[in-house]
């Protein structure tokens, strides 16, 4: 089974052969743990990024497409843990430096979901803020995580103008409440768009 080609080997997969996933899995390991290390430099970070990507491959055998060979998949699959991680561990730092940044020493608990609170109240005045539409638009972003395709459709307007008031409210957003507090609040998309709109 282990000369057989990732096609074949794949085909056998999606029949739930899990010696075929475990030639696969033999197969490019050592190759994704390479990959995945040079940019966390972390073994066990690696590791783990590396049991998603096998358990999500597998988990979802049905609905990927290989040409002939599944590294193209498991590149791609990489590529994102490693992002997916990296904007985590940001949102832990910016927690903690929003926290190290106050004026008195934060110890019990409660005191952490009083900051919470406040900051998301803050957040919420300013969005209701925003003219109308933007604030319509910004909040089906949000809130019900739709794309820019869907909200146009909903709404009747137009794909562009979508995009535009998302990037305006993102800016709104970062002037007045900074970086640091948006990446605790938003999901990981509409940090990703905010960090794009500041360049």
């Amino acid at each position: 089974m282990k000369e057989l080609p990732d096609k074949t080997l794949f085909a056998l997969v999606q029949d739930h052969d899990e010696r075929a996933f475990a030639v696969l899995l033999e197969r490019y390991s050592a190759r994704v743990y390479d990959l995945v290390y040079k940019r966390t430099r972390d073994d066990d970070d690696t590791k783990d990024i590396l049991q998603d990507i096998f358990i999500s491959f597998w988990n979802n055998r049905d609905k990927i497409r290989i040409e002939d060979s599944i590294y193209p998949y498991l590149h791609r699959s990489a590529k994102y843990a490693v992002i997916d991680l990296a904007v985590r561990n940001q949102r832990v730092s910016a927690y903690q430096s929003l926290l190290a940044k106050q004026d008195e020493p934060f110890i019990h608990p409660a005191e952490n979901s009083l900051i919470a609170a406040e900051l998301r109240q803050q957040y919420e005045q300013e969005v209701a803020r925003m003219p109308g539409t933007m604030q319509q638009i910004f909040r089906l972003s949000r809130d019900q995580h739709l794309s820019a395709r869907e909200i146009a459709a909903q709404l009747q307007l137009s794909e562009q103008t979508v995009r535009n008031n998302i990037t305006l409210a993102l800016k709104k957003l970062r002037l007045s409440l900074g970086s640091d507090q948006l990446i605790v609040l938003l999901p990981l998309s509409l940090y990703i768009s905010s960090a794009l709109a500041a360049h």
